[in-house]
């Protein structure tokens, strides 16, 4: 599941990483919720680091979208602003 959150990230496809992340929620907390056997214990710590790592650079893949957004937002304003210049010229 994480995986498929990573590759929607990577595609831009945020509301798939959110619907995914809530199903992803509610699997972890039932998993959880009965203490693991002991015997499991090393393939658990290993796939909840290979979570973790992919949770960052999905994070990492929001910040740079919002950061882009953020540009292109600014690009509009400009726009608007020198469109409502220009109005009041013409």
């Amino acid at each position: 599941m994480t995986d498929t959150m990573l590759s929607h990230a990577h595609s831009g496809e945020w509301n798939s990483v959110i619907d995914l992340e809530a199903d992803r929620q509610v699997l972890m907390q039932n998993y959880f919720s009965t203490a693991p056997q002991l015997e499991d214990a090393e393939w658990i710590v290993d796939g909840i680091r290979t979570v973790m790592k992919k949770d960052r650079e999905i994070m990492q893949l929001g910040k740079t979208d919002i950061n882009k957004l953020g540009q292109n937002l600014a690009q509009i304003q400009r726009g608007k602003k020198a469109q409502f210049a220009y109005q009041k010229l013409a």
